[in-house]
């Protein structure tokens, strides 16, 4: 009997040692799912967001530098680790690196590239890539909302990236050479007097741009595409480039009052000149242009003449001056 009876004070022990655990672990239980639920809405939020806070360097392969805004000095990339917004990045000689944004969008810097990361002004959810020298590529989604990535160069802004594109900005003495080639998706290009509102899949351009942005030179590489041209307070030149046309646009102070005057001649893959025109800035009235539909091939160099009742009257007077001058001696 004694031992029936331990045997049964055993068992109860065991029971209530099994069930005081089971209490304990549904206490437990119950803060750790409050807490889960606070990661579970951080990740839901962030899914929501297009790109990371962060950017994060992958694949480094070469030389690869990091100039962190908090450091302001160049320093070796340490390849997998996540930089902040507004940093900088440059590759050596033979080098590559990749920049994640996401799970799904990402641009890798071929060799002697050097960009910075950031942000559009009031907009922390895009995503801009300032391209300083060198090649990129992009690999991005190809229905982004709009607005979320764009490629910045210092004389044209690609807005609305969208898919595979090939960013290549070389500068010399005298002239930035810009090429921009979108395999996949689409870009709309802004620049002074001048955009294309949509190049897609296969078109390339080269836009040339002098040091002192008095000149630009837009060629049409390949596929086929619209530019649209300012024309001051007209309505704009809307022109279909195909490839080897040429778009040429001068700008030039004028030498009374400083107003900027814009000249533009459109030129044929052929040679001819399809469009020439000149206005000034902020000044209606003061503004010259024709659709040219020559028999033969034109001079690229002839301009449209642009001269104001004024200007004709200053250059009557400066020619008067010099016959005296003359004169007198």
């Amino acid at each position: 009997m004694m031992e029936q009876a331990g045997v049964i004070r055993a068992s109860v022990c065991v029971l209530a040692a099994v069930w005081m655990t089971a209490v304990y672990a549904q206490e437990e239980a119950q803060p750790a799912a409050a807490d889960g639920q606070a990661p579970a809405a951080v990740q839901q939020e962030e899914s929501a967001k297009t790109f990371m806070p962060m950017v994060r360097l992958i694949q480094v392969r070469g030389k690869c530098e990091a100039l962190n805004p908090d450091v302001g000095s160049y320093a070796p990339a340490i390849e997998n680790k996540v930089y902040p917004l507004g940093t900088s990045f440059r590759t050596g000689p033979e080098s590559l690196a990749t920049l994640v944004f996401s799970g799904q969008e990402s641009v890798q810097l071929a060799s002697s590239t050097e960009v910075c990361v950031g942000t559009p002004d009031k907009q922390p959810d895009n995503r801009v890539l300032r391209l300083v020298a060198g090649t990129i590529k992009t690999s991005l989604r190809e229905n982004l909302p709009e607005g979320s990535f764009s490629v910045c160069t210092p004389n044209a802004v690609s807005k609305n990236v969208e898919g595979r594109g090939e960013y290549t900005l070389f500068t010399d003495a005298v002239t930035e050479t810009l090429q921009i080639a979108t395999i996949t998706g689409a870009a709309c290009i802004e620049g002074s007097h001048y955009h294309i509102p949509a190049l897609r899949a296969a078109n390339t351009v080269n836009i040339q741009t002098s040091v002192d942005r008095s000149f630009s030179r837009l060629t049409s590489v390949s596929g086929d595409f619209v530019i649209i041209l300012n024309k001051g307070e007209e309505e704009p030149v809307n022109y279909g480039m195909s490839p080897k046309a040429v778009v040429k646009i001068w700008r030039e102070n004028a030498p009374v009052g400083g107003r900027p005057v814009i000249a533009a001649l459109v030129v044929s893959p052929t040679g001819i000149a399809k469009h020439r025109f000149a206005y000034a800035e902020g000044r209606s009235g003061v503004a010259t242009g024709e659709l040219v539909q020559p028999v033969a091939e034109e001079d690229e160099e002839d301009l449209p003449v642009l001269l104001s009742k004024d200007s004709e009257k200053e250059k009557k007077e400066e020619e008067a001056e010099k016959n005296e001058a003359s004169t007198e001696q």
